[in-house]
């Protein structure tokens, strides 16, 4: 895919859809260089923290209370 088409499909995509856009380009990164850095480490056992260096994007309101609960608190 040339990147021009690329750039004309982005500039159409509204933020919220970007900003997904972004965050599965940073996991393509992060899969791609684990998977250079897996090659010399392949018999290893993976264990607590192997999961540390993903890249994950959590909402503001991710915290927020759930409304559903509210008599519970």
């Amino acid at each position: 895919m040339l990147y021009g088409t690329l750039e004309k499909k982005l500039k159409s995509l509204p933020q919220a859809a970007l900003e997904e856009v972004s965050s599965y380009v940073d996991y393509i990164f992060f899969k791609f260089s684990a998977s250079e850095k897996n090659t010399a480490t392949k018999g290893q056992k993976k264990g607590f923290g192997c999961l540390k260096d993903i890249p994950c994007k959590m909402s503001p309101e991710f915290d927020k209370p759930l409304e559903d609960f509210a008599e519970y608190m």
